[in-house]
């Protein structure tokens, strides 16, 4: 497929696919593959035409490639489990050949400091994965040390200077300048299904021209909730200059005036309970945060990753004026820097604290730049519409206060200048009935409606908002009287059988 666009041969696949000639889309994305095996469409398409051909192992095959390639794909839950039961025969030959990589060393380096409760876990987990394992040991005093050498691991003692890009940098040397690099915290242990994940896509972009680094899927347990992220940077290449910068959530770097690097994602599921508030009070985590940040600020002031951060702290710690000062200004730096790259995360942050202090005219003019400098972002958008919305009702409310206020003062007005008694009869119990419509009161709307249609029962905007309140009302009884679809039934939200 040289000299053919991506766009070109996805809708000739998909054209293809919607003819349902599936030999026709099993070819295409065979010549797709063999030229980019990296190409996580042309998995999805050849999964779905080699399950319409009866061959649902096959399938299965192609899909976990898409999956490893795309990790937030959103056709997994409904297609993964329909094919689980066939998903440990063999490929057929062909497509062992169109799946195979070149071997690569792949080595794992895990961060740890008194993580005796975590260490062995981790390393199990791993051990299947890597060929080798390097533990970088900051100082423990609780035998974590010990614990990693008798798994297996070698062991590696730097000392603790108040900077975990440093810490990480010392390991430089110990892993040579071949094959790949994936680095653990202690705290995460690598899902089972992903053991094979990190040499697979180490292969597919060893040949990479330029340094190809790799986004894990961090699983954060936090308060009972899962909260994945998508954007850690941990597997990457030997011998290409890349290393670690940053006193506290340290980033991966490429060698000054080097080639660019390039950002790829990958499932290979991390595991992580070190965001859970509890454990993050038990060890002081954002305390200690907020200390390294300041030292990175001070050594590095016009760094908008250490003001970024900085802010992130600041509004988990709940200290939303000093978060909003710090994001504030990584916005100004970020925008002047063209290789900071989280600056719709800072935005979205940014929008969010703003919230929070109902400071709705700034928040929607972070929102407005947000959709403006990153339209290809859901975040964006979301916030645009959230602040909006929020504001929006704020906005009902002090109406509704307000109507109220008029009618309470009917009583007892008595100054000079005439109030006029339409106001108080009729005008500010409208404004509040509307008001409570808009808020979700509606049955304290419906029965100022009804008073208000009582006292003019000729006027047709009061009785246009009764029938249209008891239409849906008489809607809504209907579908609640209704069964409720079940998860992929026809017309249910994911009913589609194929991605």
């Amino acid at each position: 497929m040289v000299g053919v666009s991506q766009a070109e041969w996805q809708g000739a696949t998909a054209a293809a696919l919607r003819r349902q000639d599936w030999a026709e889309a099993e070819q295409r994305a065979r010549a797709v593959l063999a030229v980019h095996p990296t190409a996580a469409q042309a998995w999805v398409f050849l999964g779905e035409a080699l399950e319409h051909q009866g061959h649902p192992a096959a399938a299965w095959w192609c899909f976990d490639r898409a999956w490893m390639l795309d990790p937030q794909a959103a056709w997994v839950s409904a297609v993964m489990p329909r094919l689980a039961a066939v998903r440990h025969r063999a490929p057929p030959p062909w497509l062992a050949e169109l799946l195979a990589v070149p071997p690569v060393r792949v080595v794992a380096a895990v961060l740890a400091r008194n993580e005796a409760d975590n260490i062995e876990r981790c390393l199990a987990a791993l051990q299947p994965a890597v060929d080798a394992i390097v533990v970088v040991d900051t100082g423990s005093t609780d035998g974590t040390a010990a614990l990693a050498r008798r798994a297996g691991a070698e062991v590696l003692e730097v000392p603790w200077t108040d900077d975990f890009g440093a810490a990480r940098r010392a390991a430089d040397g110990a892993f040579g300048d071949e094959g790949w690099v994936l680095w653990v915290d202690a705290d995460e242990v690598l899902h089972p299904d992903d053991v094979a994940v990190p040499r697979i896509l180490a292969g597919l972009y060893a040949a990479a021209a330029e340094p190809v680094v790799i986004r894990v899927v961090q699983v954060n347990r936090i308060a009972g909730r899962v909260r994945p992220r998508y954007d850690i940077v941990r597997l990457f290449p030997l011998g290409r200059g890349l290393t670690w910068r940053g006193r506290v959530h340290e980033q991966v770097v490429g060698p000054a005036g080097g080639p660019p690097m390039r950002i790829a994602a990958a499932r290979i599921r991390l595991e992580h309970w070190g965001y859970d508030p509890a454990v993050m009070a038990q060890r002081g985590t954002t305390a200690r945060n907020l200390r390294l940040l300041r030292l990175w600020i001070e050594e590095e002031p016009d760094n908008p990753a250490a003001w970024g951060f900085l802010g992130r702290e600041l509004y988990v710690a709940g200290r939303l004026e000093e978060a909003v000062t710090a994001l504030e200004r990584a916005e100004d730096l970020g925008r002047r820097d063209p290789g900071f790259g989280r600056l719709v995360e800072v935005r979205v942050l940014l929008c969010e604290a703003l919230v929070r202090l109902r400071r709705w005219e700034a928040a929607q003019a972070v929102a407005a730049r947000a959709v403006t400098a990153h339209p290809d972002h859901p975040a964006a958008w979301y916030w645009q519409a959230q602040v909006a919305l929020l504001h929006g009702l704020d906005q009902v409310r002090r109406a509704l206060e307000s109507a109220q206020r008029a009618q309470a003062l009917g009583a007892t007005y008595r100054g000079f200048v005439s109030a006029d008694p339409e106001v108080v009869q009729f005008l500010a119990p409208a404004v509040e009935a509307d008001a409570l419509r808009l808020l979700g009161r509606w049955t304290d709307a419906w029965a100022r409606y009804r008073a208000l249609a009582a006292a003019r029962p000729d006027h047709a905007g009061v009785q246009a908002h009764l029938e249209r309140m008891a239409n849906q009302v008489r809607q809504l009884a209907a579908w609640v009287a209704a069964p409720v679809p079940s998860a992929g039934a026809p017309g249910a939200p994911g009913g589609r059988r194929t991605p």
